[in-house]
């Protein structure tokens, strides 16, 4: 995980790489390679995300792009074994 400090832009790249995995597997293994090519994420197993996405989203409240991957991941990744946790202290 990166250190507190770190550039939003991280933390994006963490959850849209995550939202990626969940659209693949919302997919399927098959049409995921359709769509996405060599880039489909049709790996097996449960993802965690470590992620302290509340004070994050504390520290960021007017980052719409934000707010709006968080709460994708959070609703959509369940389905396909994608969690959103936060990281032990």
């Amino acid at each position: 995980m990166p250190p507190p400090c770190a550039d939003v832009g991280a933390f994006l790249d963490r959850l849209k790489r995550a939202l990626h995995t969940i659209e693949c597997r919302e997919l399927g293994p098959e049409a995921a390679e359709q769509r996405f090519g060599r880039f489909a994420d049709v790996s097996e197993g449960h993802v965690f995300l470590s992620l302290d996405s509340d004070r994050l989203l504390a520290r960021h409240p007017e980052h719409e792009e934000l707010r709006e991957l968080v709460r994708a991941v959070r609703e959509r990744g369940p389905a396909v074994n994608v969690t959103l946790t936060s990281p032990s202290t």
